[in-house]
């Protein structure tokens, strides 16, 4: 089980925010993508899980190539997202957010639910229970009831985290998703992707903290202007000028 990208090239007007991107990564891996802002990574995150189209390459989904299908249908055969931007309505509680998560693998369809079937009312009653699981799991329990728009940034993000694990997703890409946590929310964060990763999830990570990616990831790949900089293990990027110019600084700090 893989999703492989190959030479992928995005292009908006004149504007190359893709320019032939290639990587591969599978169940109980974690792969960084890390890069400065602007070079591309959110823009492979977009055409992997459907969002903007794909001027030349393939994108394949377990062999099979997805390239022009709707979003929709790659989150219902195993793809969830994280967004740099959380999506959320201000007014929905936290437990409504992280159950939204489970639409797209509920069995019960539109009939049974608004009949109340017997068989409804039991798969409601089992999504509730996961549904406190992963409230508990990123100790969220306290929140439940608070609407998403009282909470800070850090907590936002661990809700759509949590609201992602919901889809049972076979590949989990996450994009920035400790952006605003404090350290004790990162150390949970990190604690529950390592968990996922060993579960058998495919985890594909976009992240600025680069201790975060030196802790989690076994390879990582770095873009810079949409092109491909450099691939390999964290730490072989210390060594690595071409990065350290282009995502440090020439600094090197």
């Amino acid at each position: 089980m893989t999703i492989q990208v190959d030479n992928v090239k995005v292009q908006f007007g004149n504007v190359v925010a893709l320019a032939g991107v290639s990587l591969q990564f599978g169940a109980n891996q974690i792969v960084a993508v890390i890069g400065a802002n602007g070079s591309g990574k959110s823009t492979l995150f977009n055409s992997i899980t459907g969002f903007v189209d794909v001027t030349c390459g393939s994108i394949r989904i377990d062999g099979t190539e997805v390239v022009g299908v709707p979003a929709f249908k790659r989150i219902a055969n195993g793809l969830a997202r994280t967004f740099q931007t959380p999506r959320f309505d201000p007014f929905v509680t936290v437990e409504k957010a992280v159950m939204c998560g489970f639409y797209p693998v509920s069995r019960a369809g539109f009939m049974r639910s608004i009949f109340a079937t017997p068989s409804a009312r039991r798969e409601e009653r089992e999504i509730a229970d996961k549904c406190d699981g992963l409230l508990h799991d990123f100790k969220l329990d306290g929140l439940r009831h608070m609407q998403m728009g009282e909470l800070p940034m850090g907590q936002v993000r661990l809700v759509e985290v949590a609201r992602a694990v919901a889809n049972k997703p076979k590949y989990l890409l996450l994009d920035e998703p400790a952006a605003g946590l404090t350290k004790v929310e990162q150390t949970l964060l990190g604690d529950e992707i390592r968990r996922l990763s060993k579960s058998g999830v495919g985890i594909l990570l976009v992240e600025h903290n680069f201790n975060m990616i030196r802790e989690l990831s076994e390879h990582v790949v770095v873009l810079d202007r949409g092109a491909v900089l450099f691939t390999g293990k964290p730490d072989e990027l210390a060594g690595n000028r071409d990065f350290v110019n282009a995502y440090l600084g020439t600094s090197g700090h």
